[in-house]
């Protein structure tokens, strides 16, 4: 998949227009259309932004990994969650994932 399908397809699923996407990584709604277009390719420093903003690693963008732990963790309320779950008792543990199971269903049968 080329840089310009992941910018996309992680903005999308995000949720992002190109202008929320522009405002979030500094730069114009004219630039996220043309890199998405793959008119033109953005510059490492303009790459790091568009990661920054769709909350991915640049290896993700460029293609060489698919999404990851590390992808996980450049969301900053994911790595806070990820870390506080770290000093959780086993018993805890257990809970929260009976919680988040909880919360899977309830909008699984919502989207219905």
């Amino acid at each position: 998949m080329s840089v310009s399908l992941r910018i996309k397809g992680r903005r999308d699923k995000l949720g992002m227009t190109q202008t929320q996407l522009a405002k979030a990584a500094k730069l114009t709604p004219a630039a996220i259309s043309q890199f998405e277009s793959g008119a033109r390719k953005p510059a490492f420093d303009t790459l790091s932004s568009l990661a920054d903003a769709l909350k991915v690693t640049t290896d993700y963008l460029l293609g060489k990994k698919a999404h990851g732990y590390d992808d996980l963790l450049a969301d900053p309320k994911v790595s806070v969650m990820f870390r506080g779950i770290m000093e959780l008792s086993e018993e805890d543990k257990e809970t929260l994932i009976e919680f988040y199971q909880f919360l899977k269903d309830k909008n699984h049968k919502s989207a219905k």
